[in-house]
This record gives C-alpha cells, sequence and structure tokens, in this order.
C-alpha cells in the first residue's frame, strides 16, 4: 500500500512546479498567445481540446466525467455558448451573464457541470497551464548577508528568493484573486512586451488589446505590496520581482479553485476582511507593517480565472445578485469602496417559472441588457433520449432485462408529451401545412429522429416532408409555448425505470403501455396530463394506443421474418412471367422462351396458380385484358422506356406480398392454437411429455426455430419473445 510513493516520486512535480519571474518570462515567450488567453479564450480552446464529431458537435458534451455524466442532444445550447464565448472575445471581456432557462430536468446543470469538468482536466494538461503568483519574504539574513552567530556568509546576490526553502522564508502571501503574471508589469511597459509577443500573431494581439490583461492592473492588496517594495528598493523592479514565486494552478470545483457554484440560500459572495492583526504581518518586512492590508474572500473572489455557476438564480433574492448588474458593465466588483478588475465567466440556471415571475420584476429591464438567456429544453429526439438511460439500464441489467424497443417505446412516450400540434399558419406553402397538419406526434417524434416521413404518404408528399424537417423542427421556436417547455422530465423517466426494474424481470413494451397507462392517471403529479387535447397531441392516452400499434407492427414484422418461411420468388420476374403467359393467351400466340430462343405455347398451368396467389376474385378473362390495356398505355406515354413490371403493376405486387403474409398468418394461427403447451417448453414447470401428446415433432421445432430466430437476428430474451408472442396473438390474432 506504501509502495506507489517510492515508485512513483515525481509523478506530482511537473504540475506543482514554483517558477521565479524571470523563468516564467521564458515560457511565455515559448507560447506567448497561450499564456495571455482571458478565461473566454481559455474556455474556447478548452472546448477545441477535446475535439469535435462528425457532426460538429464539441465531443467534451458526450464524454463521461466522474460526477458529471454525458449531455445529450441540446446541439443548439452548444452553439449559443459558443457564439457567446466569440462575443465576449469581441468585447474583450465577460460582459454578459449567461443564464440557462429551461424546465425542470431539462440538464441545465449538468451542461454546467460538464464545463467545470473540462476546465479540470484541460488545465492539467500542458496546452491548459495556468500561473499565478505568491509573494515570497527571506528570512533577515539573506538580506543582510549573514545566517546569525556562526557568521555563515549567504549569497546576497540572488537573483530570486522563488526557490528557497521553508527554512529560509520568512512568511508568503498568496493573491486572493490568482493575478496574472503579467499584471506584474507595470501597464505601459505591459503593453509594449505584449505588443512585441504577439506580433507575429495580430488576431490574438488584437484580442489582448482589449482585455484586462492589457488595459488592468494587479488586484489592490498585491498592488500595494508591489508599490511598498518599490518604494523600499528605491524603484528597482527587479528587486521587487525578487519576491515573487510563479505557481501554477488547477482548476478544482472541489476545493473551489477558479470553479465555485452558488447555490440558492442566500448569502454573500464576495467580501474583504483586514489582516493588519494577522500575525503573518509581524513577519513582514517594516515596510509593509504600515500598510492597510485586506483578505478577500467569498465565492467571487474563489472563482476569479475561471467559471463562477449560479444555481437556480432566480430563487435568490434579487439583492444578492444586483451586483451583477455593475460587474457585467465594468468587469469589477466593488467592495467597501475598493475596485478590483474580475476575469471570471458568469453562468447561471434557472426554471421557466421563476423567469416568468422575474419579468414582472419592475428591475428586469435593467438585468435584461447584462443577461443573455440560452433555451434548455427538453429533448424532441428520442434518439438521442435514449442514450440518457443507456447507462442505467445497463447498470441494472443483472437485475432487469429491458428487452428489444422498450426504452425506445418509453423515449418515444416521453417526447410525444413534449410536442405541439402543427399550426396551418406557420407553413405558408398550403401543401407543406396539408402534409404537417395531419401527422400524429407519433409520425412526428420519428421524423424529428429519424428523418423518415410516414409509408402511408405519397413519395411527392414524403420528398416535401423530408425536404422541411428544419420547418417543422424549429415551428415554435421563437413562441412562448416552445417545444420542449413541457412534457415529461428525463428525471421522472428515470424513476420510471427504476420503478418498472423493481417490478419486472423482463420488461418489453407491453410492460411500458401497462405502467404509461396507470402514470397517465396521475394528473396531480404532472402538469403535461392537464393539457387540453388537440387533435391527437396533448392526448396521454392516444399516446399510448399509438406506440401500441407502432409496435405491434413492429414485431409483428419481426415475428414473420423468424417463421423460416422464405418468399424466394422475385416479383419482376414473377409478374413479368405472368404477363408474357396472359399476352400469348389472349392474342392467341406463342411467347419466345428467353433462355432458349424458341417459340412456346402460353403455359396454363402457371397463369392459373399466379391468379391462385393473388386470390382473385373477379372473370379471369377481364382482369387478364385490363392488364394488358394498362400494359399499352404504359408504354404509349414512355415511349421507348424499358417496361418495369412491379412499377406498371403495384397492386400486383402488393397481391403478391399479402398471399405470402397469409400463408405466415396461418401459421401463427396455428402457434396461437397450441401456444399453451409451447409456453411449456420455455417455464420452469414445463416438460417434454406434456408437450409430446398435443404437438406433433414438426410443430414444435418450427416454434423453436422462431423462437431461435427472434433472439439471435433480434435480441430478445426467450421469455420475452414469448410474452410478446402471446400478446401479438392476443391482440391480433
Amino acid at each position: 500500500m506504501l509502495e506507489w510513493p517510492k515508485e512513483n516520486p515525481n509523478v506530482e512535480t511537473s504540475r506543482h512546479e514554483l517558477l521565479s519571474f524571470e523563468e516564467y518570462g521564458k515560457k511565455v515567450e515559448e507560447n506567448p498567445v497561450a499564456a495571455c488567453r482571458p478565461t473566454y479564450l481559455y474556455m474556447l480552446d478548452m472546448l477545441k481540446h477535446f475535439g469535435k464529431t462528425e457532426e460538429g458537435d464539441y465531443k467534451l458534451f458526450d464524454m463521461d466525467h466522474l460526477n458529471s455524466p454525458a449531455v445529450y442532444g441540446q446541439h443548439g445550447v452548444q452553439k449559443s455558448l459558443i457564439q457567446n464565448l466569440i462575443n465576449f472575445e469581441e468585447e474583450g471581456f465577460n460582459n454578459k451573464f449567461i443564464l440557462l432557462v429551461g424546465p425542470n430536468g431539462s440538464s441545465k446543470s449538468s451542461i454546467v457541470k460538464k464545463l467545470i469538468s473540462g476546465l479540470e482536466e484541460y488545465s492539467n494538461t500542458d496546452e491548459g497551464t495556468l500561473f499565478t503568483f505568491s509573494w515570497v519574504f527571506p528570512i533577515e539574513q539573506y538580506t543582510k548577508g549573514s545566517l546569525g552567530l556562526k557568521s555563515e556568509k549567504v549569497h546576497s546576490n540572488l537573483n530570486t528568493y522563488a526557490h528557497l526553502e521553508d527554512k529560509d522564508i520568512l512568511a508568503i502571501m498568496n493573491s486572493d484573486l490568482k493575478d496574472h503574471p503579467l499584471l506584474l508589469i507595470p501597464i505601459e511597459e505591459r503593453k509594449e512586451v505584449l505588443n512585441k509577443l504577439l506580433e507575429d500573431h495580430p488576431k490574438a494581439l488584437d484580442s489582448v488589446q482589449k482585455s484586462y490583461l492589457y488595459n488592468g492592473d494587479l488586484s489592490t492588496r498585491n498592488k500595494m505590496i508591489y508599490d511598498a517594495l518599490l518604494k523600499n528598493y528605491k524603484g528597482s523592479h527587479q528587486e521587487v520581482l525578487k519576491h515573487i514565486r510563479i505557481e501554477r494552478f488547477e482548476i478544482s470545483r472541489r476545493y473551489s479553485t477558479s470553479a465555485i457554484t452558488i447555490e440558492p440560500q442566500m448569502h454573500v459572495d464576495a467580501q474583504m476582511q483586514q489582516i493588519t492583526m494577522d500575525r503573518r504581518l509581524a513577519s513582514l518586512p517594516p515596510s509593509l507593517q504600515s500598510l492597510n492590508l485586506f483578505s478577500m474572500k467569498g465565492e467571487v473572489v474563489l472563482a476569479n480565472r475561471g467559471i463562477l455557476e449560479f444555481s437556480d438564480l432566480l430563487k435568490r433574492p434579487l439583492d444578492t445578485f444586483k451586483y451583477l448588474l455593475m460587474t457585467m458593465e465594468t468587469r469589477n466588483i466593488n467592495l467597501h469602496g475598493i475596485l478590483t478588475d474580475l476575469d471570471i465567466f458568469f453562468v447561471g440556471t434557472s426554471n421557466e417559472v421563476h423567469l416568468a415571475a422575474f419579468k414582472q420584476h419592475p428591475d428586469f429591464n435593467s438585468f435584461k441588457g447584462r443577461f443573455n438567456f440560452i433555451r434548455v429544453p427538453y429533448l424532441l429526439n428520442y434518439k438521442e433520449e435514449t442514450q440518457i438511460y443507456e447507462k442505467q439500464v445497463e447498470w441494472i441489467k443483472d437485475k432487469t432485462i429491458f428487452e428489444p424497443h422498450a426504452l425506445k417505446a418509453l423515449c418515444l412516450f416521453s417526447v410525444m408529451t413534449r410536442l405541439r400540434y402543427p399550426q396551418v399558419k406557420n407553413y405558408p406553402d398550403k401543401t407543406l401545412a396539408n402534409i404537417t397538419t395531419n401527422l400524429t406526434p407519433l409520425e412526428k417524434a420519428i421524423l424529428l429522429a429519424e428523418k423518415i416521413a410516414p409509408e402511408r404518404l405519397d413519395s411527392e408528399s414524403q420528398n416535401i416532408l423530408i425536404s422541411n424537417i428544419g420547418k417543422v423542427q424549429s415551428e415554435f421556436e421563437y413562441e412562448n409555448m416552445y417545444e420542449g417547455k413541457f412534457g415529461i422530465s428525463p428525471r421522472d423517466i428515470k424513476k420510471v425505470i427504476y420503478k418498472l426494474a423493481s417490478l419486472y424481470k423482463n420488461i418489453t413494451f407491453i410492460e411500458i403501455i401497462e405502467y404509461l397507462n396507470k402514470l397517465i392517471t396521475k394528473k396531480n403529479d404532472f402538469d403535461f396530463l392537464n393539457m387540453t387535447p388537440q387533435a391527437d397531441y396533448h392526448h396521454p392516452a392516444r399516446f399510448i394506443a399509438l406506440i401500441k400499434d407502432y409496435f405491434l407492427d413492429g414485431f409483428e414484422k419481426e415475428l414473420r421474418t423468424s417463421l423460416g418461411l422464405v418468399d424466394a420468388r422475385s416479383y419482376e420476374d414473377y409478374i413479368k412471367r405472368y404477363i408474357e403467359n396472359v399476352k400469348a393467351l389472349v392474342k392467341g400466340e406463342k411467347k419466345k422462351n428467353e433462355i432458349t430462343g424458341k417459340f412456346e405455347e402460353h403455359d396454363d398451368y402457371f397463369i392459373k396458380e399466379f391468379e391462385n396467389s393473388i386470390n382473385l376474385k373477379e372473370d379471369p378473362m377481364k382482369f387478364r385484358s385490363h392488364l394488358l390495356s394498362k400494359m399499352g398505355a404504359y408504354s404509349l406515354d414512355n415511349p421507348g422506356k424499358a417496361i418495369n413490371y412491379t412499377e406498371v403493376f403495384p397492386n400486383l405486387v402488393d397481391r403478391l406480398q399479402q398471399s405470402f403474409r397469409d400463408e405466415q398468418k396461418k401459421v401463427i394461427q396455428n402457434i396461437s392454437k397450441n401456444i399453451v403447451f409451447l409456453e411449456a417448453k420455455f417455464t420452469e414447470n414445463g416438460g417434454e411429455k406434456s408437450l409430446n401428446h398435443h404437438l406433433s415433432k414438426e410443430q414444435l421445432e418450427q416454434f423453436e426455430k422462431t423462437i431461435s430466430n427472434l433472439t439471435e437476428n433480434f435480441g430478445y430474451s426467450e421469455l420475452g419473445a414469448l410474452s410478446l408472442i402471446k400478446f401479438l396473438i392476443k391482440e391480433r390474432y
């Protein structure tokens, strides 16, 4: 247990390096752009450090950190945050308070946590190195030249006291606000230094010239110490800088270093305390003991050169954050008449209810100009919603199995609760208006996530809808009742998942539907259950009915595929052969065999077999004549174009497919008659003896093969597949 310090003696050295001011200057010269970054540029670089996805989103938000899970979706929020950082760069400081606004549980705080986690990780890299400084005051002998009784000589011409050992140090005074070391250079000289350092980086220079690093100064206490020492050393800046120890620091929310969250409770965010009577002062040089020094503390002070989050800002009394009006305007804070420059990314969260109340306050207009509101709605993409819960489902898989499509059914329901009924007035194009207003909430949810139009629409309508998805997505974006403002929250969905896990070993979409049917009766618990229905929208019972039919259709297709029956016919060739035989029959001609090249008589047996396959009820001669007329009309309308038989006779394709479905249906009906005995095969109480009395070997083998196909090809468990087969038979057979 105690071997690791011996094995890794220098593991933390690089992150706790101590430099003299001269050594720090050389580091700055190596990478002046990185050294001169205010927080907004530092945050932009941090996001770039983690890279982007193929879709152009920042990977940071998809990463998992300790106490900071991934934030899925919210692409608009990401873009807004980046745009604000770019705006700050143009302004030269963080001149707006970013307020994330949305319904409870929409991931506002998670987004801020993710930014903080990114900053913490980035500040521990070489690329994200941050420095501040402390004042070091050596023991008296270092300034007078001897070490006391032994009169041992000391190097009085030391260039710096930064590397002295603790025994040689009388006092150390840190920088409360983590002042940037470049601020130690007097302002006029600093401007010349920065101009020279960044002369090959015009964009960076332009940004820095607007920032506090170019125009600001040290915090009050550091300025007082600097000036007193400068006076003591008769104007020698070099002697003053000997007392400077440059220190690296890492952003840490846990240790309140440049990453602070202020909870809604009422308390002071920044304050000053006089340290004249502090014991440290007695150890300082006489020239400093007479100074009226103050120590600054509080959340705002701790957050400097980093991020400050106001959790649920609008729950706090207005007076506790009124100082933000001046701070956003001037980038400094006034403490008892002392102005102090700040370099903080201010961000807060609030729900819609508190924001609506805040808008009624007389001071709202004053704040509105200093705030940038970023909307954080619930997700409208069920695929992104699913990602939120996948790990949760993974954690409980030893206890409960979520069968295929179960989580999808739950997430489709949650998205449907957040959608509004499309309005004709919002679509100038009448055709598009007609299409969108006829979408069910389920069809709209699938369209937004999969970019797939309903199959019931003709191809032209599908193309129109797909090409206008952006309009459908943004229809209510600028309205007060925007989509995602209401509906069930991810927090509630997580509770549903844990509740289901406590009730069932296997969870299919059946259990999801049954639970949702109970949930929608709790109107006192969920506001979305009390909204006035519009068609199928805001109508939870209809949501469940639509979901039930959708997933029954899907499982029925999977079951039919798993039956082992194969439709080996090529519809194009099959229809072509039928038409050629019919043409030869009606016209009394021979048809050419494409393989042998010989002319042969029509195949009367094949014609009848085909017509039996499509379950022909009408007079065969009239039916055949109609087909030949239709083919002739197609040839006239499309001269020289090769005939595509499935395109010319789509109804024949449908009828052939239906014949195959009827064949499948007979097999499913046969399963339904014997489901009780078949079920015994897959239950603990079942056995071969009971089965052999009621089922043939072929029936049993086919059922076993069907279950096997459902598990191997579609991912169901045997019990899950059996449960769904029983439910499908009950509902449709």
